[in-house]
């Protein structure tokens, strides 16, 4: 009978601990990679909600601002926030009454905001000045997914409950691969 050497069964047992040895090291590095990861994106979380902060805290404070900026100077001062915005504005702008003016800053912010939390940090807005209404528009692009039509609706109810006074209308929604707040303001020339 042939019994195994003593330097066959030590170089198996050998080849055992360093097979062992290096699918830990192995484990070791993915599980560092993962820690990583999570962690990269715990930091670029927390510098998103940082902006969002900053942008809300920027575009409530100018309402305060003596003399009012215009809508148009408020959709600048977003640009600071990290949002590129393509702004058009047609019709002759003109001086709104003070619900008007105050309502279309605060819809404004509103889908200014939710276009640095929800899209991808860029928007088109049009400000259409009418000789009975302003109209406000803001697209944006989405990040890939699709909002559902679950979860907090907070701003959209807001900003339609802000038109709502002055009886005019907010919509929001999908609109050509994107999301697309409409309101119209009417007041009285």
């Amino acid at each position: 009978m042939n019994q195994p050497s003593l330097y066959g069964v030590a170089g198996l047992s050998t080849q055992i601990v360093v097979g062992i040895g290096l699918a830990l090291v192995g484990v070791v590095v993915i599980v560092a990679a993962l820690l990583a990861r999570r962690r990269h994106r715990v930091v670029a979380a927390d510098e998103h909600a940082r902006h969002v902060t900053q942008l809300r805290r920027l575009l409530l404070r100018t309402q305060y601002d003596y003399p009012r900026p215009t809508l148009s100077d408020l959709v600048q001062c977003s640009r600071h926030e990290g949002l590129t915005i393509r702004l058009h504005v047609a019709g002759t702008p003109t001086e709104l009454p003070d619900p008007v003016d105050l309502a279309g800053m605060r819809i404004i912010q509103e889908a200014l905001t939710n276009v640095l939390q929800h899209g991808t940090a860029q928007a088109t807005v049009v400000l259409t000045y009418r000789p009975d209404r302003l109209v406000l528009t803001v697209d944006n692009p989405l990040k890939g997914r699709i909002p559902g039509s679950r979860g907090r609706r907070e701003g959209l109810e807001t900003m339609q409950r802000r038109a709502g006074k002055l009886g005019g209308a907010v919509t929001a929604g999908l609109y050509q691969g994107g999301w697309r707040v409409h309101a119209e303001l009417p007041f009285r020339p």
